[in-house]
């Protein structure tokens, strides 16, 4: 049975895995529920062992390298390997989101063809703002904005509270907490404060959309498919009148902790429920439509809340989503009919199906300087056509 291609997986991790540790300790009990104990998370190798096995069921030779924060490693890997594609899962560098982009270029720089996102796409992404900036100027539906970048916050913001803050540059949701959600200009300026000295970035400011929060899956370039919607239902509120009223977002302890009471206050449904299908058609065209204007490349995720009048508008688009076996990726590709394997088969099918392109075009490929690629195209007329200089 012949091979697809032979990929080298690059990932990095440095520190210890959190999950690790805590499985090694034994089942915990929640603070906030003694009865019950915390639910156990998959470890960072055993994801990286089902993407493997994944891979290799699809009929793809694989080599798996951690670069372990190591430029010398990753290139020596990419020149000992040789492969056809990178298969590109190193989202961070030195401790530092922004280097994910950084990485792709070395990729490119190297003439290695690489699953995902090019550099372009990763670093607008990687800046909320700029990312709202390209999706306004689009005609695409995001809450109005601001950034605030100092203090004092302006009061002519013109923006309608609640309003949600978050670091301009932090992504995986970093940096959302329920305080991110305020109220009124004092709470505002409070939080600003907050994530301009403990993020040492400027914060970008939003209306909260009340509403439910979807999430559309992509696959592919040519065109780019919109695999089943994905729904983040939220715990609803009790019916206690008393209830302080309380933001629904998806906060970073609601998806990396697995202690905290936010991890078990929602659910994740594939396809949402009950979505009008002229919804959910508007949906799928501003999930295509984002992913263009940020020229996007082979999958990524939009997440967005729709109104209580069907109206969706953009929170972000994450250029390298989770893909993880269970996560909301994996699940809209599974709800769409493709098994984990194939998920992640057809993500390296588009890097080695570039690898080839790329080869096929390197023999009698013409110049690019515009002057020189003129005297070439006239040497080979005077030859007959089909010779070379």
């Amino acid at each position: 049975m012949s091979s697809r291609g032979r990929l080298l997986v690059l990932w990095n991790q440095v520190e210890e895995d959190v999950y690790e540790r805590w499985r090694e300790e034994g089942p915990r009990p929640l603070d906030w529920d003694p009865q019950r104990n915390a639910s156990d998370v998959g470890t960072v190798q055993e994801e990286m062992d089902a993407l493997i096995q994944g891979l290799r069921s699809a009929r793809f030779q694989v080599d798996i390298v951690n670069i372990e924060d190591d430029l010398e490693r990753m290139l020596a890997a990419i020149r000992f390997y040789r492969p056809d594609a990178v298969f590109n899962l190193v989202e961070f560098f030195r401790d530092d989101p922004i280097q994910e982009a950084y990485v792709a270029g070395l990729y490119e720089m190297m003439g290695v063809s690489y699953t995902g996102n090019r550099p372009i796409t990763l670093a607008t992404c990687q800046n909320k703002y700029r990312t709202k900036l390209l999706l306004e100027a689009a005609g695409l539906p995001t809450a109005e904005f601001f950034l605030a970048s100092k203090l004092p916050v302006p009061l002519d913001h013109g923006l309608e509270f609640p309003l949600i803050v978050k670091p301009a540059f932090e992504d995986a949701s970093g940096g959302i907490e329920p305080a991110s959600v305020v109220l009124d200009q004092e709470q505002l300026a409070a939080r600003v404060a907050h994530v301009l000295g403990d993020y040492e970035m400027p914060a970008l400011v939003e209306e909260y959309i009340e509403g439910r929060e979807i999430h559309a899956a992509i696959l592919g370039n040519h065109p780019p498919e919109v695999l089943p919607l994905f729904e983040m239902e939220f715990e609803p509120p009790d019916d206690d009148a008393d209830e302080e009223w309380r933001p629904q977002i998806i906060t970073f302890r609601a998806k990396w902790d697995p202690h905290s009471r936010e991890f078990y206050s929602m659910d994740a449904v594939v396809p949402p429920r009950d979505l009008d299908p002229v919804v959910e058609a508007y949906i799928r065209e501003v999930a295509v439509g984002a992913f263009k204007a940020v020229r996007g490349r082979d999958y990524a995720r939009i997440d967005m809340r729709v109104d209580p009048d069907g109206q969706p508008f953009i929170l972000e688009i994450n250029p390298n989503p989770d893909l993880v076996d269970g996560a909301a990726y994996a699940m809209c590709a599974r709800a769409g009919g493709r098994s984990y394997a194939e998920t992640v088969a057809a993500i390296a099918d588009l890097g080695v199906a570039r690898s080839r392109r790329l080869k096929r075009a390197g023999e009698g490929q013409l110049p690019s300087d515009a002057l020189l690629r003129e005297y070439v195209e006239k040497r080979r007329e005077k030859r007959g056509g089909g010779g070379t200089t």
